[in-house]
């Protein structure tokens, strides 16, 4: 079978991905090298390696839709960490349990970005058209501030379905997408023949 083809994308490469201004983040749970082997075919194995730790980085909802409305929670002229509300219409759950989303078709979306200098309103980098997303389970509760979330300022009580981390892509990149749409077989291969090496917390010398 034809190996899962791979691209190195940090989460900043995307214009979507951040807000203007933004630093990059090291905020990626697992890198090619914590599933780097040293027998066999190398390139072929550092393609495949990337491919691991991306899928092992995917969150566990991935579902696609269009942006009906955004509507930015934090006064994005002081804070450095603010939180967006996107609400997505025609919504297709392509990974995870969303169930009000499969009946309804709508997400409502909770969003964090980081700025190093200055934000920007949503309305002014969102995505258009048809975009899939990659997102975590929201726990309940009112949205808070990011940097309280247990005692901050209430910045949202209503309906959210997911929630977008700061360190997480907008939008999927390629070879998400790619794993996404990968036979089962391929992606069981992949977890199996590239288990994850923890120890491994620095990229080894390039051979």
């Amino acid at each position: 079978m034809r190996p899962v083809a791979s691209v190195i994308l940090l989460i900043c490469a995307f214009v979507f991905a951040c807000p203007k201004n933004a630093s990059a983040l090291d905020c990626a749970k697992a890198f090619w090298w914590n599933f780097d082997r040293t027998d066999g075919d190398q390139r072929k194995q550092r393609r495949d390696a990337e491919a691991r730790a991306t899928l092992a980085n995917m969150g566990p909802l991935v579902f696609r839709g269009r942006i009906a409305w955004t509507r930015d929670l934090s006064d994005v002229r002081k804070d450095s960490t603010p939180r967006f509300l996107i609400v997505l219409k025609d919504v297709e759950v392509l990974r995870g349990e969303m169930p009000r989303s499969a009946r309804d078709r709508k997400a409502f979306v909770v969003l964090s970005r980081w700025c190093d200098t200055r934000c920007e309103s949503i309305s002014r980098w969102r995505p258009q058209g048809l975009t899939t997303f990659a997102a975590h389970p929201y726990t309940g509760g009112p949205v808070r501030s990011y940097d309280d979330p247990n005692g901050g300022k209430v910045l949202y009580n209503g309906r959210v379905d997911a929630v977008i981390g700061v360190c997480d892509p907008i939008q999927l990149t390629p070879l998400q997408e790619q794993l996404l749409n990968a036979p089962a077989d391929e992606i069981a291969r992949l977890v199996r023949e590239y288990p994850f090496h923890p120890i491994r917390e620095t990229q080894p010398a390039i051979r």
